[in-house]
């Protein structure tokens, strides 16, 4: 070993061209993002970060207002119709990063493209969104267009010269000049000028949509429509300041989908009592959730954004009633386990035992208040929660309130980690106490677990998610996203627990697409973000090639537009609409998922490369994580595939935390058909090392 004044330990690794049939087929059926399960309608958001106005554009490019008034899932809708007998092409987004939806469509010697984006106002409640429409003559001869200006509304409408005024204070205009009288009701088409086009020329037209503040310039005319195209884009590239480029893959989908994620997440956010709040969607779910926002507040802290996470968690602090319960919503006592967790989980990613120790006392008292519940269970009718949580509301797929698993597996969770955070603050006293509690409280479950048990239709043993004879009632996989987090985050079970390997069996058989089916809310469809619980699930239980397919399962049920629904139907099957669009636990999964197949703490270990796609190691090909957070410190990371693809080099900084003991490099499935094939080595954090191993024998 030579100890050299370098910046990064460096290893080199031998890849093994090892291509199972098995791998091979694999590789084929998840290497590319191509949306082939994408749902058959959807929504963007074109929305600035932080903004109160949450505008949403729709498949066929629609502007969406007034979520859930009118007597319609959106009271509003305003477009451009440039021709009858258009033919919807495709729909995607300038970049990534920049949200502006394009929507190509095709008529007779025509071609259309409408570019819808927001103007850039920042810090004010005034928004104004506007399609840009492009239509190019692909004739051999001039042709004449008369567009509509479509303006569906269900509430108050009134035509005010080149204005239509809606809702009493909005307004919709266009460039163009409207001729007639609008048609139709609620759906209104306001004819507008003709405009005529030569052969191999566009004409270039738009509409406006404004709300707030009048004295805003509107952009009406073309040319200011097209300088605020070019501001928003100069804006999201440069001045958005969000999070970008700590993850930096090969595979140009699954990038897209990262980047498109990070912007989604801080679109959907918002401000509330002065106090950052990050939200799940623009409409149904446009509030605090605190299991989602869990999952939101760990994904901003992991790409070092954990100073704006502090606020959302502040945020749900302020949720804490007098007898020091979390409670949000009511009957779903899983919401005091979640904010243990979530405080832990992110006094460790930002480092900070000062921060922990100052919310200490509020931690104690939901603790407490766990304790409290679980004394409840002694008091009541029933034996079957015992020693457990009383009954409550499962969500994700099961409503009204039961004896159930999904509140005690997270308020097991909770306390395990409020015990863990205990010993990180040297409150040695006070974690054994906290450690008996969950032991106790552990005892309970597997008794209860033992009872309940279940089989499914091909012979596995499950537990299903309600209790007694109630459980035979659900499909087996419904709602089991309470098991998942037990398994991770949770770490509530050992790796070789029988019951844990039962259930992954129970749900890997329901599989449809790649995804757990019947799940969530619909029994015949896919919770898309249960996909991330599900590989995460995987991954701690070593089996990162599987959580590498479930991420491309996952990436290929996101829409051409880069983000998700919460709950769509199986391709081919009538379309059911559930939740909202963009969901941004989905969105927040994603990155958590995508770090998580690189880089997992495990204890006092970091383990890398344990999910890492096969795909993302041909000749070439260079994977990084740019000094994301893990409760080591920063993580900076690389790992890349020479030239000829029969070897690779992998570079990871030092970290700044003496309590990682050990780095874990797992090489199989892409180095090494050896499943247990691993490297280990001990981080130095004094001098840095430079590294050199002889090569892999396999």
């Amino acid at each position: 070993m030579n100890h050299t004044n370098r910046k990064y330990f460096s290893i080199s690794l031998a890849l093994a061209l090892f291509r199972s049939a098995s791998l091979a087929a694999a590789e084929d059926a998840q290497t590319n993002v191509d949306f082939r399960y994408s749902p058959p309608e959807w929504q963007a958001a074109i929305c600035l970060p932080d903004d109160p106005q949450k505008t949403l554009v729709d498949k066929r490019g629609e502007l969406l207002y007034h979520y859930n008034r009118g007597g319609r899932e959106f009271g509003t809708r305003i477009s451009l119709e440039v021709a009858t007998n258009c033919v919807w092409q495709k729909q995607e987004l300038f970049s990534p990063r920049v949200p502006i939806v394009r929507t190509s469509l095709a008529a007779a010697g025509l071609e259309i493209v409408e570019e819808a984006f927001a103007v850039i106002t920042p810090n004010t409640e005034a928004r104004r969104d506007v399609i840009l429409v492009h239509v190019k003559n692909t004739g051999a001869d001039r042709t004449t267009i008369s567009p509509d200006f479509i303006v569906d509304t269900t509430l108050g409408f009134q035509s005010d010269g080149q204005t239509m005024v809606l809702n009493g204070h909005d307004g919709a205009t266009s460039s163009l000049k409207i001729i007639g009288p609008p048609a139709g009701q609620p759906r209104r088409g306001i004819p507008l000028e003709p405009v005529t086009i030569q052969p191999g020329k566009t004409a270039d037209f738009c509409a406006t949509y404004r709300s707030g503040d009048a004295a805003i310039q509107n952009p009406i005319t073309v040319t200011r429509a097209i300088a605020a195209r070019n501001r928003a884009i100069e804006y999201w590239q440069k001045e958005a300041h969000l999070p970008f480029g700590k993850i930096e893959v090969p595979d140009a989908g699954i990038q897209s989908l990262i980047d498109s994620s990070i912007r989604n997440i801080w679109q959907a956010r918002e401000i509330k009592n002065g106090m950052t709040a990050f939200q799940v969607g623009p409409t149904c779910y446009r509030g605090l959730w605190i299991v989602d926002g869990a999952f939101l507040l760990e994904a901003a802290a992991i790409l070092g954004a954990g100073d704006q996470a502090r606020n959302g968690v502040a945020y749900e602090l302020t949720h804490q009633k007098d007898d020091g319960r979390i409670e949000v919503m009511k009957d779903y006592p899983k919401e005091n386990g979640i904010v243990l967790w979530t405080c832990l989980r992110h006094a460790q990613l930002t480092q900070d035992k000062a921060w922990l120790e100052s919310v200490w006392p509020k931690l104690t008292r939901i603790a407490e208040y766990i304790r409290t519940l679980r004394a409840q269970t002694l008091k009541n009718d029933s034996p079957l929660d015992d020693g457990l949580i009383p009954p409550g509301f499962p969500d994700g797929g099961i409503g009204g309130v039961h004896y159930e698993y999904t509140n005690p597996y997270w308020n097991l969770l909770g306390l395990r980690a409020f015990a863990e955070a205990a010993r990180w603050l040297g409150k040695s006293d006070v974690a054994a106490v906290w450690q008996h509690e969950y032991d106790d409280f552990m005892a309970a479950f597997r008794k209860a677990a033992a009872r309940d048990l279940r089989q499914d239709v091909h012979g596995n043993p499950y537990l299903p998610i309600l209790m007694g004879e109630d459980g035979a009632k659900e499909l087996p996989q419904r709602a089991q996203w309470g098991f998942c987090h037990a398994v991770y985050p949770g770490e509530i079970f050992a790796k070789d627990d029988p019951l844990v390997a039962d259930n992954m069996a129970m749900l890997e058989a329901t599989e449809r697409e790649g995804m757990v089916y019947g799940t969530g809310w619909d029994a015949t469809g896919i919770w898309n973000y249960f996909a991330s619980f599900y590989g995460h699930a995987w991954l701690w239980q070593g089996n990162g090639r599987k959580a590498a397919e479930v991420l491309y399962a996952y990436a290929n049920h996101a829409a051409p537009v880069l983000d998700w629904r919460e709950e769509q139907s199986l391709r081919g099957q009538k379309f059911n609409q559930v939740g909202d669009m963009p969901h941004n636990w989905a969105s927040a999964e994603f990155i958590r998922l995508t770090v998580h197949l690189l880089a997992l703490d495990r204890g006092n270990e970091l383990h890398l490369l344990e999910g890492l796609p096969a795909q993302w190691t041909k000749p070439g090909m260079v994977t990084k994580l740019n000094g994301i957070a893990t409760p080591f410190g920063k993580l900076t990371m690389r790992v890349k595939i020479s030239a000829d693809g029969k070897t690779a080099r992998l570079r990871v900084a030092p970290l700044t935390d003496p309590s990682c003991q050990k780095i874990i490099v797992h090489l199989s499935g892409w180095a090494s058909a050896d499943k247990d094939a691993v490297l280990e080595f001990k981080p130095d954090r004094g001098a840095n090392q430079d590294i050199s191993l002889l090569p892999i024998k396999l």
